[in-house]
C-alpha cells in the first residue's frame, strides 16, 4: 500500500468524525431548543391557568362581555347600478334617484341601518366600561402565587385583549353607479356616489310620506273630478249663457264648450260652482292648468 494511500485512508476518517461531531452538536443543539420551548410552554400556561384563575380584570371582562351582543352580519358596502341606454339621460340622471330607489325597494337596508347606528351606541358604551377595568392584583399576591409580577402582568394583558370583544361593523355604504356605454362600445361613462347607510331610516321615512301625500292629493284630484255631474255641467253652461267667459264665442261661431275649473284640480281647486266657469276648447287648451 502506498503512502498516498495511507494519506487519503486517514484524511476520510478524520473527516468523517469531524462531520459526526458536527451531527452531535446539532442534535444536541436541537434537544435543548426543544427542551427550552417545552420548559417555557409549561412555565407559560401554567402561569396562564394561575392568570385565569385568579384575575378580576378578566372576571369583569367576561362579565361585561355577556351584557353584549353586536351585530357582525353587516357588509361594508352595498352596491347599486343603474345602466342607461342614451347619454344625455345619463348626464341628467342625478345619482341620489339611485340612492332613493335603492332604500325603497330594498327595506332590508333600513334594518341594516339599524343595526348599525344599535353596534356603534352599544359599542361605545363597551368601550368606555371597557376602558374602566383595571389589573388589581398586587405584587404580594404574585409571591404567594409564585409567579413574577411582570410576568402576571404581561399574560393577564394578552388574556385581556383576546378576550375583549372585537369591534363590530360601526359604518356602511351604499354605493350608487351609473353607467352609459356608447352603441359601438368606443365610449364608456360612469359616475357614482356613496351614502352613508345610517342615512337609510330618514330618508326611508321621508320617501314614504311623499308618496302618501301623493296618493291622498290623487284621491282628493279624483274626488274633486268625479262632482263634475252632467247636471252641474248643464247648470254652469246655463248661468254664463252658453258662451265662452274669456272669447265670448258660442257654439253658432263654430266652437265647442267646456267647463273650466278657475284655480286647477291639480292646484288644489274644488268642483264647486264658484270655481267653475264656461271657456270654448280653444281658451281652454291655451290656459292649460294656470290660474288667472
Amino acid at each position: 500500500m502506498s503512502k498516498e494511500v495511507i494519506n487519503n485512508f486517514c484524511l476520510y476518517f478524520k473527516e468523517t468524525e469531524i462531520m459526526d461531531n458536527a451531527i452531535q452538536v446539532l442534535f444536541i443543539l436541537i434537544a435543548f431548543i426543544l427542551l427550552v420551548y417545552l420548559v417555557w410552554n409549561i412555565i407559560y400556561f401554567r402561569g396562564k391557568k394561575i392568570v385565569k384563575d385568579t384575575s378580576t380584570q378578566l372576571k369583569n371582562l367576561l362579565e361585561l362581555n355577556s351584557k353584549y351582543t353586536f351585530d357582525y352580519d353587516i357588509k361594508k358596502q352595498y352596491k347599486f347600478y343603474e345602466t342607461f341606454q342614451s347619454k344625455p339621460k345619463f348626464d341628467k340622471y342625478e345619482l341620489e334617484t339611485l340612492f332613493d330607489k335603492s332604500i325603497l325597494y330594498n327595506y332590508g337596508l333600513v334594518i341594516v341601518a339599524e343595526k348599525v347606528l344599535k353596534n356603534r351606541k352599544l359599542y361605545e358604551e363597551y368601550q368606555k366600561k371597557v376602558s374602566n377595568l383595571k389589573s388589581e392584583i398586587l405584587k404580594e399576591e404574585t409571591k404567594n402565587l409564585h409567579i413574577s409580577y411582570k410576568g402576571y402582568i404581561k399574560i393577564e394583558k394578552n388574556l385581556f385583549l383576546k378576550y375583549k370583544l372585537s369591534q363590530p361593523i360601526l359604518n356602511s355604504d351604499i354605493i350608487c353607479t351609473a353607467t352609459y356605454t356608447s352603441p359601438k362600445g368606443r365610449n364608456h361613462y360612469s359616475k357614482k356616489a356613496a351614502y352613508s347607510i345610517v342615512e337609510a331610516p330618514k330618508r326611508y321615512e321621508l320617501l314614504q310620506k311623499r308618496i302618501e301625500q301623493q296618493n291622498s292629493e290623487e284621491m282628493r284630484r279624483k274626488h274633486a273630478r268625479s262632482q263634475m255631474t252632467d247636471k252641474l255641467r248643464y247648470t254652469i253652461l246655463k248661468r254664463d249663457k252658453f258662451k265662452c267667459q274669456i272669447c265670448g264665442r258660442t257654439v253658432d261661431d263654430g266652437i265647442k264648450l267646456h267647463v273650466d275649473h278657475i284655480i286647477p284640480v291639480s292646484k288644489g281647486g274644488e268642483t264647486v260652482p264658484s270655481n267653475l266657469r264656461t271657456l270654448c276648447q280653444a281658451c281652454n287648451l291655451g290656459k292649460s292648468d294656470e290660474i288667472e
